[in-house]
């Protein structure tokens, strides 16, 4: 693969004469994201150079260094690459389309389940939990790129419902990561120390009815419940 005269990529148009040809910033950034997310995979995020990220790119490391300045934002930056498809798949809108609480959490959960079970997210799962002793910074960065950031939009709409008395949802925080965990921990558990192949649609969708189930169970709220929660809160 050749290289421009500025050590910025590809060009497109091989023999062309003249100007050297140039790729557009967006477009840079994603191949270098792109080349870092399949190096750290193959090598570990510690025997992971900077200098090997830039040559899979077919970039050079003084492109590399103007964009990402350090490897761990390097690789915060494939994690958060990693949300933003994630949020694209749950933009909010099945928060917002008035269906009933019980088909907006299977709807919700159902692609993020797919999403954190899939080959590609769970390689990268064991690739921070391999290097966390080494490098905790990749944990932490893992943690709030990845799970923390996913559920905001679960996190806020439990409170919304909570405000509404439709739910009681005391924490949002703390119950939108436990109905996760209800409908993810086990199958990625025994997906990720190979118990489980890659869990089937029958399998997600399952386990998210039981969950939706046993949560909204115990989450809704009863009439006498709702005047107990808005006394105490006028009280205060």
């Amino acid at each position: 693969m050749s290289l421009d005269n500025h050590g910025t990529g590809l060009c497109p148009l091989r023999g062309r004469r003249g100007r050297p040809c140039q790729i557009e910033e967006s477009e840079r950034r994603q191949r270098l994201l792109d080349a870092a997310e399949s190096v750290f995979l193959e090598a570990g995020y510690g025997e992971a150079s900077m200098d090997d990220i830039a040559r899979r790119a077919g970039m050079s490391k003084k492109t590399l260094y103007r964009v990402f300045d350090t490897k761990e934002s390097l690789f915060a930056a494939v994690i958060a690459g990693r949300r933003a498809v994630l949020e694209a798949m749950i933009s909010g809108d099945e928060f917002s389309c008035g269906e009933p609480p019980e088909n907006i959490l299977r709807s919700y959960l159902s692609k993020l389940a797919r999403f954190v079970l899939s080959p590609r997210q769970a390689a990268l799962y064991r690739l921070v939990i391999a290097e966390s002793l080494r490098t905790p910074e990749l944990a932490h960065a893992f943690y709030r790129e990845g799970p923390c950031k996913g559920r905001m939009v679960l996190e806020h709409w439990l409170a919304g419902q909570h405000e509404a008395g439709t739910l009681h949802v005391s924490d949002p925080e703390r119950d939108a990561a436990m109905l996760c965990s209800m409908v993810i921990s086990e199958l990625q558990m025994r997906f990720l120390v190979g118990a489980l192949r890659a869990p089937d649609d029958a399998i997600i969708d399952a386990t998210i009815d039981r969950a939706v189930e046993v949560f909204l169970n115990g989450a809704r709220c009863r009439k006498p419940q709702v005047q107990a929660i808005r006394s105490k809160e006028l009280a205060v």
